[in-house]
């Protein structure tokens, strides 16, 4: 009998952070109350499984790099993690980037990145799915997951980020009064496409228009001092 796998993109709701946090503020690096914070992690944790399992939640930097767990480390520097170990939950922060979850249910491998321009630049995405390779996934399993983020008419960007992104392709980005707008997702789908996954559920969730949840963007528009960071989570179960 094979193990199922459980996950979630948490919103912001059922948490116990106050004001601009509130409530379900996931983000340690936020200016947030840290035992409110640990409280809502945790609350999340035992959503996905009341086990004593470990939560790996990498230190972020919009990073290429993507480390396989197999033991519990105090730190883990990258912006993926994989495993085969249901004896981990894996987790990461995000407030407009992409959250991606990663799914071979046949081989009983999962994964998880931060996926935001940089990272996607710098080919996360790939490197989150060739970890899975190493510890036995098959790329024709992995069923990719891409939960809320910034979509396409909420995310502004300038003609230099295009130039820069080397994005000549229309269909990545419209102009529209003078404006500039980029669709990350659809790199997203883009990436897995040519890398070989082909099954794939786009959540199709605005997180900048969404007050469920979080907004780096949003936080900016309201000119709050922070913001506070959704999380997601998924574990061999």
């Amino acid at each position: 009998m094979k193990q199922s796998v459980k996950f979630k993109f948490f919103n912001n709701k059922n948490g116990k952070s106050k004001g601009i946090y509130n409530s379900l503020n996931c983000g340690l690096k936020s200016r947030d109350n840290k035992n409110n914070v640990k409280e809502n992690i945790e609350i999340a944790k035992n959503l996905i499984s009341k086990e004593k399992k470990v939560l790996i939640i990498p230190n972020q930097s919009h990073s290429s790099k993507c480390l396989i767990v197999r033991k519990n480390k105090s730190v883990y520097n990258c912006d993926g993690v994989v495993t085969r170990d249901d004896k981990f939950i894996l987790g990461i922060t995000t407030a407009d980037c992409l959250p991606i979850i990663f799914i071979d249910y046949q081989n009983k491998v999962i994964g998880i990145c931060h996926a935001g321009w940089r990272g996607l630049k710098r080919e996360i995405i790939e490197n989150t799915i060739n970890k899975m390779l190493q510890i036995g996934s098959i790329k024709s399993n992995i069923r990719a997951f891409i939960g809320p983020c910034i979509r396409k008419n909420s995310y502004e960007v300038s003609r230099e980020f295009i130039n820069d992104m080397k994005f000549k392709d229309k269909g990545l980005w419209t102009k529209k009064d003078d404006k500039y707008y980029f669709d990350l997702p659809k790199l997203a789908k883009r990436k897995l496409n040519a890398f070989g996954i082909s099954e794939i559920v786009d959540s199709k969730i605005d997180t900048f228009k969404n007050i469920k949840y979080f907004s780096y963007r949003r936080s900016i528009h309201l000119k709050y001092r922070d913001y506070g960071r959704n999380l997601s989570l998924v574990s061999i179960i």
